[in-house]
This record gives C-alpha cells, structure tokens and sequence, in this order.
C-alpha cells in the first residue's frame, strides 16, 4: 500500500515539475523574458497584453496595459498589431506560453513576457 501512494506521490510531482520547466523552456525559446524593472522600462515602446480575466485586470494591473483575455485571444488575435513589439502580462506564465506559441506560428518577432506575471511584478500599477 506505501509502495502505491509514494508512486502516485512521485508521478504527481514529476507531471507538476515537468509541467513547469516545459513552461519555462518553451518561453525562454520563443520569448524574452523580462523581471518586473526591465519590463516596465521597455514595455513604454510596444503594446502591453494582459491575458487576465476582466476582474483580475480591474483589481490588478500593469500601468498602461491592455486587457484582452487569453480565451479570446487564442480564436482571434487581431487586435494585436504585428508591426510593434508585444508584452504579455498574466498570473503565472501558464497563458503566456500558449499565447507565445501562437504568436510565433503567425510570425510575430518581438515577444517579452513579464517573468513570474503579476504574481511577481513590482512596478507601477493600477
């Protein structure tokens, strides 16, 4: 019986760190990632998404940022403009990361994603 729960413990740990550095690589690949200084700095010459639900935004967000949440953004991202360099902003970077990757595969060129997203940003905010 101990021999079954340590299994199911060690499976669960291993899918939620794997989950995690998949995450991380995928977006050091594909994006830059910026701590909360050099996003605020850089973020002022592009155009600033914040892929929070409408109430997190309100509560919550990046001075000068956009909200338009993932789930519309993943069937139709025309609103972001392909000529200037988009900022990601979102909890965790789980909804970055997917947004990055469709970004990418429609030929989008400048990505930065806020590291660690609003749970870990420092800067102005409103």
């Amino acid at each position: 019986m101990w021999y079954t729960l340590i299994a199911i413990l060690v499976i669960y740990l291993l899918i939620t760190f794997g989950l995690r550095a998949w995450t991380r690589w995928s977006l050091n690949r594909n994006a830059t990632l910026l701590e909360s200084e050099a996003f605020e700095q850089a973020s002022h010459n592009g155009q600033i998404i914040d892929l929070r639900d409408a109430a997190d935004f309100k509560f919550k967000h990046v001075l000068g940022a956009r909200n338009i949440p993932l789930q519309f953004l993943l069937q139709d991202n025309t609103a972001i403009r392909q000529d200037k360099p988009v900022y990601l902003v979102d909890q965790d970077n789980q909804g970055a990361e997917k947004m990055v990757r469709k970004l990418k595969k429609q030929g989008y060129q400048d990505i930065y994603v806020l590291k660690g997203g609003m749970a870990k940003y420092t800067g102005r905010t409103k």
